[in-house]
C-alpha cells in the first residue's frame, strides 16, 4: 500500500501581502543617506550663490581724485623743468662795458642810472621770487593729497615730466594718442623718419612702463585690489581725455578713435 504523500504549504503563505515589506535596517538607512545627500546638495547651493553675490568694492572716486592730481603734478613739474632750462635773458645780465655802483670813475649821471636799474631789476626779482612761495600751482611740494607726495608716486611724477613735452609734441603731430587703458599708443608714423619712429618707440615704452608702475602705487595708495588694475586704468583713461589738448587723438571706452 502506497503512503499518502505529503501536501506542501502554499508558496502564498510565505510571502508578505503586495505592497507592505518589513520594515529593517536597509530600508531605514536608505533613508537617511537620501536626507543627508539632499542636505549637503542645499548647503553648497547656499554656498554657491553666497560666493557670487560678493563684491569687491572700488574706489573709483579716490583713484580719479588721485589721477587728476597726479597729471596735475606732472605738468607743473615738466613746466618747472623747462623753466630751469631756459637760459637766461641776457637784457637782465649787467653789461660788461658799464661801470659798477660807486665806481669812482663812473660819471654822476651813469652811476645814478645804474643805480637805478639795479633796483628795478631786484623788485622784479623780489615780487617773482613772492610769486613762487605764495601760488600753490607752482611748487610741487604743496600738493594737499598725500597720494602725490609718496615717494614712489613722486619719482614716476619725475620721470614722466621729463618727456612730457615730447610727448605732447607728437601727440599734435597725430603721431601718438592716449588709449582707453591709460596707456600711450602710436597711432601713425609715416611722417617720421626711420631713426625718430625709432625714437617714439623708445619713447612709448618707457612711458607706458612708468605707468604701469604708477596704475600699481595708486591701486596700493587707495587701498583697491590688485585684480582692479583694469578698473583703475579705464579711470585714468577718462581722466586723460578730460585733460586731452584740442587736437590731440584719444581713444572713447568702446574702443573708437576720436580727434578732440
Amino acid at each position: 500500500m502506497n503512503p499518502r504523500p505529503r501536501l506542501s504549504r502554499p508558496l502564498s503563505s510565505t510571502r508578505a501581502p503586495l505592497g507592505r515589506r518589513p520594515l529593517g535596517c536597509g530600508s531605514l538607512g536608505h533613508g537617511s543617506l537620501g536626507r543627508a545627500l539632499l542636505g549637503l546638495a542645499g548647503l553648497a547651493a547656499l554656498t554657491a550663490v553666497a560666493c557670487v553675490t560678493i563684491n569687491v568694492y572700488f574706489p573709483e572716486a579716490a583713484v580719479k581724485d588721485l589721477s587728476e592730481r597726479i597729471e596735475d603734478a606732472v605738468a607743473r613739474e615738466a613746466a618747472a623743468q623747462d623753466d630751469t632750462s631756459q637760459p637766461s635773458d641776457p637784457s637782465t645780465e649787467p653789461d660788461a662795458g658799464t661801470s659798477a655802483p660807486g665806481d669812482p670813475e663812473a660819471g654822476e649821471s651813469d652811476g645814478g642810472d645804474e643805480v637805478g636799474a639795479r633796483l628795478a631789476r631786484l623788485g622784479q626779482v623780489a615780487v617773482a621770487t613772492l610769486l613762487r612761495l605764495t601760488a600753490p600751482t607752482v611748487q610741487a611740494d604743496t600738493v594737499a593729497a598725500p597720494e602725490v607726495t609718496n615717494p614712489a608716486i613722486r619719482r614716476i611724477i619725475d620721470s614722466r615730466a621729463g618727456r612730457l613735452p615730447e610727448i605732447q609734441r607728437y601727440k599734435q603731430q597725430g603721431v601718438l594718442g592716449e588709449n582707453n587703458r591709460a596707456l600711450l599708443e602710436i597711432r601713425d608714423l609715416g611722417a617720421l623718419a626711420l631713426q625718430e619712429r625709432a625714437a617714439v618707440q623708445r619713447l612709448v615704452k618707457a612711458e607706458n612702463q612708468d605707468r604701469e608702475r604708477m596704475f600699481r602705487e595708486i591701486a596700493a595708495a587707495t587701498q583697491a585690489d590688485l585684480s582692479q588694475l583694469p578698473q583703475i586704468q579705464q579711470t585714468y583713461a577718462e581722466t586723460l581725455r578730460q585733460k586731452a589738448a584740442r587736437g590731440e587723438w584719444i581713444q572713447m571706452p568702446d574702443g573708437t578713435w576720436r580727434q578732440k
